[in-house]
């Protein structure tokens, strides 16, 4: 009833509050099933140390303690579910600040779950992810999935549904009268896409590289707001620098940068004929020419 009347400020607030009543109902300790990206030490990172637990003689006892956690935490508080029932609910709401803390509080919360519990948050999150909801639903989801891949509690197993609907995300244009909206979601995907990058091992993301690097381009060359195109050049850069599998990640880059792409003509009569020309992105690039801008 106080979110529905509430001022911008206020339903913040109150988000923020009920997170933080929810934090305090669970263990104060991170959950152990979440994704680990490489080493922590330098000095194995520095050996070539593949970022995998395979061969490690901890992963025993790692197990072990995540079991007798997973048994020990297993229950929670029906409150905490309340919570976050709200913070999905938030994610709809059509102010951007409040989306934000909603996806924020999502993120700190579902760090604390066991994983099935982690695992239904995640579901729900994608599952809202429909043609039926609206811009701002979209962009919310967008900044809860970039929050869960940040904190590496989007397993692996979840990447073919949630790199899925990123790609639609980056492309998202809904006409609303004599104007069209989406700009925010498209942006929101390219930070999605920016945080899978830092996210997750070059193996884990090799199945997804083809589809996220033709649609990154997409927007990057074609896109009509001058603040996604640079978005997803940033996003297609982190990607070539840190998964290294983009094709002609390199040559694209020196041509269609982050300044280069502020000019609109530039892009579609000079950076797209020549990104085209490499061969791999010729087809996706022309299909969207002729059906999307």
């Amino acid at each position: 009833k106080m979110m529905s009347n509430a001022s911008t400020t206020t339903r913040k607030l109150l988000l923020k509050t009920a997170q933080r009543m929810a934090l305090a109902m669970l263990p104060a300790k991170i959950a152990m099933w979440r994704y680990k990206m490489g080493k922590r030490s330098l000095e194995q990172n520095l050996k070539g140390q593949s970022g995998s637990s395979e061969g490690d003689p901890t992963v025993s006892s790692d197990l072990q303690e995540l079991d007798e956690q997973e048994a020990a935490d297993d229950w929670v508080f029906q409150e905490v579910e309340v919570v976050i029932d709200a913070l999905l609910k938030g994610l709809l709401d059509e102010d951007t600040i409040v989306r934000w803390t909603s996806a924020k509080g999502i993120g700190r919360i579902t760090s604390r779950l066991p994983q099935h519990l982690a695992d239904d948050v995640v579901e729900a999150v994608l599952d809202t992810l429909t043609p039926a909801t609206d811009e701002n639903g979209w962009h919310g989801a967008c900044l809860v999935i970039a929050e869960l891949a940040r904190r590496g509690l989007l397993l692996p197993s979840r990447l073919p549904k949630a790199v899925e609907v990123t790609s639609k995300a980056l492309l998202y244009d809904e006409r609303r009268g004599s104007a069209s909206v989406g700009a925010h979601v498209r942006d929101g995907a390219c930070y999605v896409c920016w945080g899978f990058a830092r996210a997750y091992d070059p193996p884990i993301m090799a199945p997804f590289v083809a589809q996220l690097a033709e649609t990154l381009l997409k927007t990057a060359l074609f896109d009509r707001e001058i603040n996604c195109r640079r978005a997803a050049s940033a996003a297609f850069q982190e990607n070539v620098g840190r998964q290294g599998s983009f094709p002609h990640g390199l040559d694209i880059l020196q041509k269609a940068d982050f300044f280069t792409l502020s000019n609109r003509q530039a892009a579609f009569s000079e950076i797209g004929p020549y990104v085209a020309s490499l061969g791999e992105y010729r087809q996706p690039l022309l299909q969207h020419l002729l059906h999307v801008s």
